[in-house]
């Protein structure tokens, strides 16, 4: 019996991979069509699909539009040149060719050229890919690539003017409710985090207790997200802010840190800090940050409340002293931290982060961050080699993926898109399309940038690489990718990859 689960993921897989794939490498082939039509070559067949073809759909001039067999994108095929790189007449003639103007009759063997002049096209003006200027042939086999970043510009537009997800407020986490506190007999519970108060956002959580601070006996109503289902709810209540304290709480102590060999352990509350008290104000996780690039080289002490889970504590004096030269990662004490409040009563608040919303974007800002997210993942992409060198990234981050991890990856993406809006699949969507241009591009056999790499040859030494020899150097380059590529599905069906 087949899993559920395992269905819909495959059901996901197979609609992200129609989604994604298939449109990113028409439009590629699209680039490439509108291009040659600039420069003038003739373009004989955009197919959509891989051979062999199901059937013709219709005619453009001379362009034969075809929908083919394996559904793994499409390609164009340009007078003079096939699947593979440069070919000669006798090679590109086609073996089953029914001339069009008859419905029936013996089948005909045509040349490329014959059959531009049966679709309408003079002789004088028929332009091969190998006849065209150099420039305007790497114009051409550029231009798939530019069409995927023009694309996925257009996607980040589209997602900007959708809506980008921005803090509109902060968020202050319920972290503690003891007997004593004004939520003890309410719906509220702890990972409960309040977004306003008397329907009133705050900026972050330090002006969450300078709010607070304003209202002296007054019944507030908190307006709440439930930590468990996102629910949103409202309690009214009475609290008393006459008296309150600063903590930091700790989340995480990193080994072999100053902090770990302190004693320190997740869930402890830094009450104080060189003997001082935190202040009921601002932001304490800043304070205890500043207090370890200050103490750096030197003994800080620390007076560290613990609670047990039998609903006991203690206080214990700890010190440690702050690295000098701290690794990024760690810092100089080994703590991930932040920062709380607790009210008279027990009641404890710590920082939440903000509350993020879909915020539709002006068609100025909307082209602005087209820019700018095109950007970051070009940057991201560059400084990939650099981050596998220096150890910031694994080659397992970095493996290459295949169109099954792909579509895998996809079918994630567009679960999450049900659920939260269209935005999270348009920007992967982007991603992939930038990818398979920058991929198309590099100087690979086969590739664009492989077929680039022989005009730029050709510039240089005045004369064309012999057909033959990069016809055999492009498929000896589609072999290996092929067999890569095939290498690489099986590893994604072994340990597919996942958007962690």
């Amino acid at each position: 019996m087949v899993n559920p689960a395992a269905a819909t993921d495959i059901l996901l897989a197979i609609a992200a991979f129609a989604l994604v794939l298939v449109p990113a490498i028409i439009i590629h082939e699209l680039g490439h069509f509108l291009a040659a039509r600039l420069v003038g070559i003739n373009v004989l067949e955009f197919g959509i699909g891989f051979p062999p073809r199901v059937r013709r759909l219709f005619t453009w001039r001379e362009t034969e539009f075809t929908l083919n067999l394996i559904p793994l994108g499409g390609f164009v095929r340009p007078l003079g040149e096939d699947m593979i790189g440069p070919a000669n007449e006798d090679k590109v003639k086609r073996d089953r060719v029914v001339i069009e103007h008859r419905r029936s009759g013996p089948v005909r063997i045509v040349t490329e050229r014959e059959m531009l002049r049966m679709r309408g096209v003079d002789e004088q003006t028929m332009l091969s890919v190998n006849e065209a200027p150099p420039l305007a042939r790497i114009f051409f086999m550029a231009a798939g690539a530019f069409a995927n970043f023009l694309t996925a510009m257009l996607l980040f537009f589209l997602v900007a003017l959708i809506g980008l997800s921005l803090p509109v407020g902060g968020l202050s986490q319920v972290a503690a409710i003891p007997p004593t506190s004004i939520f003890a007999n309410t719906p509220v519970q702890v990972g409960d985090a309040i977004e306003r108060v008397n329907g009133q956002r705050f900026v972050d959580f330090a002006a969450f207790h300078d709010l607070l601070a304003t209202y002296r006996g007054e019944q507030i109503e908190f307006s709440l997200i439930r930590a468990d289902d996102g629910a949103s709810y409202a309690v009214a209540t009475t609290p008393d802010f006459a008296e309150r304290a600063g903590y930091v709480q700790v989340l995480g102590v990193a080994e072999e840190s100053p902090a770990a060999k302190a004693g320190l352990l997740p869930g402890d509350l830094v009450a104080q800090i060189a003997g001082g008290g935190i202040p009921s104000a601002g932001d304490p996780a800043s304070l205890l940050a500043k207090a370890a690039e200050d103490f750096a080289g030197r003994l800080l002490p620390l007076t560290i409340l613990r609670e047990h889970a039998d609903g006991t504590a203690e206080w214990l004096e700890l010190s440690l002293i702050p690295l000098t030269d701290p690794s990024d990662e760690q810092g100089r004490l080994g703590l991930l931290i932040r920062s709380q409040f607790a009210l008279g009563d027990a009641t404890r608040f710590a920082n939440g982060g903000y509350k993020q919303e879909l915020v539709p974007q002006s068609v100025p800002d909307a082209i602005a961050h087209s820019l700018r997210a095109t950007a970051n993942v070009f940057q991201m992409i560059a400084s990939i080699p650099g981050q596998l060198l220096d150890g910031s990234l694994t080659g397992r981050d970095a493996r290459p993926i295949s169109i099954i991890g792909i579509s895998i990856i996809g079918g994630e993406f567009l679960q999450r898109s049900l659920n939260e809006g269209p935005g999270i699949m348009l920007n992967f969507i982007a991603l992939i399309s930038i990818f398979l241009g920058i991929s198309n591009l590099l100087p690979i056999p086969a590739l664009d940038g492989g077929r680039i790499v022989f005009v730029l040859v050709e510039m240089l030494r005045g004369k064309p690489v012999d057909p033959k020899v990069e016809g055999r150097v492009h498929m000896i380059g589609i072999s290996l990718l092929l067999l890569l590529g095939v290498v690489i599905m099986l590893y994604d069906l072994v340990n597919p990859p996942s958007i962690g």
